[in-house]
Parts: structure tokens; C-alpha cells; sequence
């Protein structure tokens, strides 16, 4: 029987960074969803259902619905998926996220090794 991979659902504005995260990602055995904003999170999110991803890496800066706006909506809905930030400006988004329960932050530019590491942590093995 084939182990399941890894989900993740990788959100940002940025279609560089989207590109480089599911190239490094799915280069490791990830199997990589992403979103070009919180409110195309949300959708992926529920479009998932029980087959949702393992974990989120979101911006926290992203036009119409940020990351951490879709993040306080996941929170609300009961979600438990882990969430790692993905910022530029760390100090000020860990300060505006203390209480929705974020499982990490990821400062830009990503550290690719510290980002396995961290996702690794995350997501229990399959046993």
C-alpha cells in the first residue's frame, strides 16, 4: 500500500513565491496546493474537505482577504490544521497573531531546510 504525501496548501500573493515554494516542495514529496490569496485558502480548504492539507503556509500580507484574516476564519470554522506565517515583517505579524493559534512563522526570504524542518515537525508520520 502506498504511504499518503505530505499535503500542503502554500497561499500567497506572489506568483514567484508560489512557484518556487511548489517546485522546492513537491521536489521533496510534498503534494502542493496553492492560492493566490486568503479568500482562494479558504475555498482550497473546503474544496478539500476531510482530505484537507496536513498544513498551511500563508502570507500574512496579501490583498482582499490576508492571511491573517483567512487564518481568524479558519480558527472560527474549528480548524485545526497547523499554520505557518510566511512574512517579511515577522515581529509585527507574530504580535497581530498571538491568539489564532499560528504553529510557527517563516521569515522571507524562506530558508528551505528550516521550512522542511518546521513542516516536518508539524505533520506527524503516517504510522
Amino acid at each position: 500500500m502506498l504511504e499518503r504525501r505530505t499535503r500542503v496548501l502554500v497561499a500567497d500573493d506572489s506568483e514567484t513565491i508560489l512557484l518556487l515554494l511548489r517546485t522546492r516542495l513537491e521536489i521533496e514529496g510534498l503534494e502542493v496546493t496553492t492560492a493566490a490569496n486568503g479568500q482562494a485558502a479558504l475555498d482550497a480548504v473546503a474544496a478539500m474537505g476531510d482530505e484537507g492539507p496536513d498544513v498551511i503556509l500563508m502570507d500574512a500580507m496579501m490583498p482582499g482577504v490576508s492571511g491573517l484574516d483567512a487564518l481568524k476564519d479558519l480558527r472560527k470554522a474549528g480548524s485545526e490544521i497547523p499554520v505557518l506565517i510566511v512574512s517579511a515583517h515577522q515581529e509585527r505579524d507574530a504580535t497581530d497573531s498571538v491568539e489564532l493559534d499560528v504553529s510557527g512563522f517563516i521569515r522571507k526570504p524562506i530558508d528551505f531546510d528550516d521550512l522542511l524542518r518546521r513542516i516536518q515537525d508539524l505533520v506527524p508520520d503516517p504510522a
